[in-house]
């Protein structure tokens, strides 16, 4: 085995094209089998994302094979207008591509996401396309059913209503839960059961991996044929601690060295602890069993099981089909993956959870984030207590910073944000503008850290809500509250703007309330200073539609007055119980800025006083020109509008 530190094993980011080995079976089966509905199944890190990046690279490559790819994250779909905005950001990642068939994205967006959908489907079918809906994360439709349970019944009908769709879910073995619903006639994975169990790779689809046989010869590791072989038999094929193993080895220059290594990463024995938390009691106690007896048959683990083992047979079979356990020679139950032993012998509990870990709530996102974990497991400094909620760039817990001895926000990000260099360059501008613009009704962002090949955020704990959610669940609010949240956003946006910082995406959900009702603006990610160039490419429109300026949807140049717009634009919800503007597609919403006159808020409700409607208005007006000339305007215009 020759070091070779240039080799890029890829470990904990999705792959496609010349990094992407094997899964040729499934890969044929999803996109030439008679199945149009299918869900692939498989435990933490066995490679789901990349199986479904490498069917979207196939076919948008390859569009003699009749589909079109649509990537849908369903991160952070926990309610309808998350999941609709996650679907509209597939549409966006899609846009070049649909111009490339001739089809505009205004041509298929709509205000509501089946009417989006179905528009997507017959305008592809009109090119003899068919849809192939790629979706991930899927196990976050399950809190969606606990809010929504009509709204999950309409998707799954939308995902298999006809023949120019072909639908395919990953997710981990939690969204289980959905197919035992009982509440249901037709639960949501009706018609995707059985799963399609994506587990190890195979025997020469690993040995491909390990030497990287897509690279350039020049390029690829010289492993010899001993080291490939017990790197293999090691992991069991697993893709992760493949490419884990290779890397490490590469690193140290030794082969033995590197998996005590592996054994001993917290990181691989958090994701064995979360998959084993996620089995029912049944299969956790045959693996315990198996690692005891070493080599099982059926009737010695039946023998041994203490619990109700009526349904061992059905759960031999899925803890073979996950990679849990595999047969050996002689037909006998063994555990197949040399880590997995070696964590389950280091638990004083048998395999069960670490620390903190609760079985009843295991960690909703573990492929994007370290949750739930022992004390001291970011950086030996922050102790994970609990989730706060997930979106697009990462999942956010509530944390103990143990040097300091104070509560904070964590911010773990996903691992494709994690390795965007554009994206990592937002989050260090977010911090220094928090910190440059120091009010107490903007969030404090405090570092940007790095630890076990995570990276992380750090900033003020606000215990409490969204702007968003309070709204959804307290609007139209009294005209004091009105007025007050108004005082509070408009003092900190004076604090941004005395600085020259531009938010250019207020929005109520970009807005938290603590428990006493204190709001503070958050993701200054879009944020500029104004008459300095951003990080952004000119000519492309960023924020949310729904609360964006007239001059930002027409591109030009933004000023102070473009957030005050945004301001308006809440302060209409808050008093009025809905937007000024609402239309079927993002296009439309934005002509309605551009052109469309608001509302009166005192016309769509009575009690309001005519100060805080007119300041409203004035807010609203689509010359900037005729707008509250600077936040301190706004919030002298509110302190008299209720008198």
């Amino acid at each position: 085995m020759t070091s070779s530190s240039s080799v890029p094993f890829v470990v904990g980011q999705w792959v496609r094209g010349e990094r992407f080995y094997g899964r040729g079976e499934q890969l044929s089966e999803i996109l030439d089998g008679p199945r149009n509905w299918l869900w692939l199944l498989g435990t933490r890190r066995v490679g789901k994302t990349s199986l479904l990046k490498q069917l979207e690279h196939l076919t948008a490559s390859s569009p003699e094979r009749g589909y079109f790819p649509l990537f849908w994250d369903f991160q952070g779909s926990e309610d309808p207008e998350e999941l609709h905005f996650d679907f509209a950001d597939g549409l966006l990642d899609a846009e070049e591509r649909l111009d490339e068939i001739g089809i505009g994205i205004d041509q298929v967006e709509a205000d509501d996401l089946f009417v989006s959908l179905g528009r997507l489907r017959r305008k592809l079918r009109s090119r003899h396309l068919k849809l192939l809906l790629l979706c991930d994360e899927v196990e976050q439709l399950i809190r969606l059913n606990e809010k929504a349970p009509a709204l999950l019944r309409k998707l799954r009908r939308a995902m298999q209503s006809r023949e120019d769709i072909r639908s395919v879910l990953a997710s981990s073995i939690r969204l289980w839960a959905l197919a035992e619903q009982r509440d249901d006639t037709s639960p949501f994975l009706s018609g995707f059961t059985p799963p399609l169990y994506i587990r190890t790779l195979g025997d020469d689809e690993a040995r491909a991996l390990i030497r990287q046989t897509q690279l350039p010869e020049s390029s690829r590791p010289t492993f010899d044929d001993a080291a490939v072989e017990l790197i293999r038999e090691r992991c069991d094929n697993h893709p992760y601690l493949v490419q884990l193993v290779c890397k490490r080895c590469l690193e140290l220059d030794d082969l033995e060295e590197a998996c005590d290594e592996v054994a001993s990463d917290r990181m691989v024995s958090y994701f064995f602890a979360v998959d084993f938390e996620m089995l029912n009691e049944t299969e956790r106690e045959a693996i315990r069993v198996i690692a005891r007896q070493k080599a099982a048959t059926s009737k010695s683990i039946q023998k041994d099981l203490t619990h109700d083992s009526g349904s061992l047979g059905g759960s031999l079979h899925r803890l073979e089909h996950l990679g849990f356990v595999r047969r050996d020679a002689e037909r006998r139950f063994v555990l197949a993956n040399y880590f997995f032993r070696r964590w389950l012998e280091e638990m004083p509990n048998g395999g069960g959870p670490p620390s903190g870990v609760s079985p009843a709530a295991p960690p909703p996102d573990a492929d994007a984030t370290l949750t739930r974990v022992q004390l001291g497991v970011l950086d030996d400094r922050y102790e994970l207590q609990e989730q706060l909620g997930a979106g697009a760039t990462g999942v956010v817990y509530k944390a103990y910073d143990k040097l300091l001895g104070v509560k904070i926000a964590i911010k773990v990000l996903k691992a494709e944000y994690a390795a965007n260099e554009e994206a990592l360059e937002r989050f260090r501008q977010e911090i220094v503008l928090s910190r440059d613009i120091g009010h107490p009704g903007i969030l404090r962002i405090y570092h940007l850290g790095h630890s076990d090949g995570k990276k992380y955020l750090t900033m003020q704990l606000v215990e409490g809500t969204t702007l968003a959610r309070l709204i959804e669940q307290r609007a139209p609010l009294p005209e004091a509250e009105v007025l007050a949240f108004g005082d509070k956003l408009a003092r900190a946006l004076e604090a941004a703007h005395a600085r020259r910082v531009l938010h250019r995406d207020l929005k109520p959900h970009n807005i938290l309330v603590d428990d006493g009702g204190e709001p503070y603006i958050t993701d200054f990610g879009l944020a500029r200073v104004i008459g300095e160039p951003g990080i952004t490419r000119g000519g492309l429109f960023l924020g949310t539609p729904f609360y964006t300026s007239p001059e930002q949807a027409d591109l030009k140049p933004l000023d102070e007055r473009s957030d005050l717009y945004s301001l308006g634009l809440i302060l209409f919800e808050l008093a009025v119980g809905r937007r000024p503007f609402a239309a079927e597609s993002t296009q439309e919403v934005l002509e309605k800025h551009r052109h469309a006159p608001p509302p009166d808020p005192a016309g769509e409700r009575s009690d309001l006083t005519p100060g805080l409607s007119s300041a409203i208005l004035r807010l609203l007006e689509k010359d900037p020109v005729d707008r509250f000339p600077d936040a301190a305007s706004v919030r002298r215009a509110l302190a008299t509008a209720g008198s």
